[in-house]
């Protein structure tokens, strides 16, 4: 894999884990605003213990979000060095 396409396929992991990461906190609001507005027709209160479930939940997302971001720049890294090193070997084009 080329220089190009290697920042190519990282940019699009971390598009992904940002959108992962968006998308879990603007749950945890939803969640939180559905709730609360529930609680309060029927009770005129709020759960804190509901609140902090969510908040787990959205930083359990952005983790794991994290985590297959790293993931997929290392195979990138991966399949580029096992390119670079196919390349080099009797038979192949190192010019491309």
């Amino acid at each position: 894999m080329d220089a190009g396409k290697e920042a190519a396929a990282n940019l699009t992991a971390s598009a992904k884990a940002g959108m992962e990461k968006t998308k879990a906190t603007t749950d945890e609001k939803v969640y939180i605003y559905i709730y609360i507005y529930m609680v309060m027709e029927l009770m005129k209160a709020k759960d804190p213990v509901q609140k902090e479930v969510a908040t787990k939940k959205k930083e359990a997302r952005i983790t794991q979000a994290n985590v297959e971001e790293k993931a997929a720049h290392a195979r990138n890294a991966a399949t580029k060095v096992a390119g670079n090193v196919a390349s080099a070997l009797p038979g192949h084009d190192a010019g491309h």
